[in-house]
This record gives C-alpha cells, structure tokens and sequence, in this order.
C-alpha cells in the first residue's frame, strides 16, 4: 500500500524560523490521535555554541517527559555541530502527545517542522 505525504500525512510548523538566543524553546506538540507515527524536522541556519534537541511525550499535554531510550525505536535526541538539519523521528510514542525540547548553547535561526500520519482517517477528495 503506498501512502501519499500530501493527502495521508498532516505536515505544520513547529516552530517559525526566526533568530532565537541562549535558552531552551518546545515545539507545538503533535496529537497521535490522528495518525500513527510522528517526526519533527530541525533546521538551524546558523549555529552558536551547542543546538541538542530532545523527544518529549504527554498524555494529557500538559506534563512532558523526555524519550528514555530508544527501546521502542524513537529517536531520543538529536545534537548538531554545525549549521544544519536534524529529525526526531517517533514511529512508537510513548504518549498522546510528542514534541521537541531544544536547548540553544547561544543564538541560532533555527525552525521545526512537525508531521503526523498516516492518518487515521483521510477526508475524500471534492469531486468538481
């Protein structure tokens, strides 16, 4: 079965792009209710002194815990380098809700991208 990432997949942002200084920024958080599996995409167009990204999860999207291990294939956290990208990708969540705990070393542009699916259900096309 092929899955089609425009219509069996809900791609938002996580974060805008902007210039963000030395602390720790949390993406919006994606509910798993609507599809299976979920990933957040990194991108950091400039780079300080340390970009290390964390996988949360929830289930009532308030209290966040951070991915232990990578038992149940989730990616714990990312750590760039350099001026690049990264994902955290979370085919098992552990919780209703996932996101990102970025912790910045000093200022970076940086944004994140979330993506859930496939969903659970997919609306069928209008027919014109």
């Amino acid at each position: 079965m092929r899955h089609d990432v425009g219509s069996n997949f809900t791609i938002s942002e996580g974060l805008t792009a902007l210039s963000r200084t030395a602390a720790t920024y949390t993406t919006t958080a994606i509910d798993t209710t609507k599809g299976s599996t979920a990933a957040i995409f990194l991108s950091c167009g400039t780079w300080a002194t340390s970009f290390v990204a964390t996988l949360q999860y929830s289930d009532d999207g308030v209290t966040y815990t951070a991915e232990p291990d990578a038992t149940a294939g989730n990616t714990v956290s990312v750590t760039l380098t350099a001026a690049g990208s990264g994902t955290l990708k979370c085919p098992n969540p552990r919780g209703r809700y996932v996101r990102a705990s970025v912790v910045l070393g000093g200022t970076c542009v940086f944004s994140a991208t979330n993506m859930v699916g496939p969903l659970r259900r997919v609306e069928p096309a209008v027919a014109s």
